[in-house]
């Protein structure tokens, strides 16, 4: 998923998520992928690793924008 452009990231908790009218709102959805014997993560959990894969596509936007 693109996430270098402008968002607004959406997260739920753990067993509910989010209420179905919001999720049948968005333009797109996203899961991270884990590794069994791994369920799911808490929301502070899914929510740093989201941060930190936006950052991380950002700066090598970034990078190979100033080294073209």
């Amino acid at each position: 998923m693109d996430l270098t452009r402008p968002m607004l990231l959406l997260l739920g908790g753990e067993g509910a998520g989010l209420r179905r009218e919001i999720v049948e709102r968005a333009d797109e959805a996203v899961t991270i992928p884990m590794a069994p014997p791994v369920e799911s993560l808490n929301v502070s959990t899914a929510a740093a690793v989201l941060a930190f894969e936006a950052f991380r596509q950002r700066r090598t936007r970034t990078e190979r924008l100033h080294h073209a």
